[in-house]
């Protein structure tokens, strides 16, 4: 029982990490940017205030299904060449996070190698290697959910770069959109498409 709770708490510690970075990348290269444009705007809070990142929901669908979603630092984005940024920016640390995790599982950190669990080897290194596989099996399945066009998504601020007419359809179509993807959640489809791939790249 203990093991277990451990283990819950390195996915959650992971998926935590990961919607900081997520998050908090996307909001610095929004303030790079207004800063470039020497805009005045203010806002009500920092973008250093991690937790304001954090999505309880995320957190818990992170340890059930491998699936985590951020929230948004929120920005008023009026041109379509900074949210195509964004969305790309969040995609690409999502991207990163993946790669690089599998890299380090691929070199077979402090000695454990494949699908780590708590039983044998010293339980630092489980520990680490534990959250360096969540990382990499959460990133997935950020990656995944984040291609689903809800607004305040990745593809949703790539798809506002592109088309207001298709943003505001998608907007329209917002409850559906979250329909599908709780149902592919509940399915399990990510989080199995993720297992899957991770154990063959291993």
């Amino acid at each position: 029982m203990k093991e277990l709770l451990l283990e819950f708490a390195i996915c959650a510690a992971a998926a935590a990490l990961l919607m900081v970075l997520h998050e908090l990348s996307k909001a610095m290269v929004y303030m790079g940017i207004q800063r470039l444009k020497k805009s005045s705007r203010t806002y009500s809070h920092s973008i250093w205030e991690v937790q304001r990142y954090l999505d309880p929901v995320g957190i818990i669908l992170s340890v059930t299904s491998g699936v985590a979603f951020s929230r948004p630092f929120m920005f008023r984005i009026q041109d379509k060449k900074t949210n195509r940024i964004l969305g790309i920016t969040g995609f690409l640390v999502l991207l990163l996070c993946f790669t690089g995790s599998m890299a380090a599982l691929k070199c077979h950190v402090f000695g454990v190698s494949g699908i780590a669990t708590l039983e044998g080897h010293g339980l630092a290194a489980k520990i680490i290697t534990l959250f360096i596989q969540y990382i990499a099996m959460i990133s997935f399945g950020m990656f995944c959910t984040n291609l689903f066009p809800v607004s305040t998504f990745d593809m949703g601020l790539l798809i506002a770069g592109y088309s207001s007419r298709k943003y505001l359809g998608i907007i329209k179509m917002d409850a559906v959109i979250k329909v599908i993807l709780i149902i592919t959640v509940f399915l399990d489809l990510i989080n199995y498409g993720g297992y899957r791939l991770i154990s063959f790249l291993l």
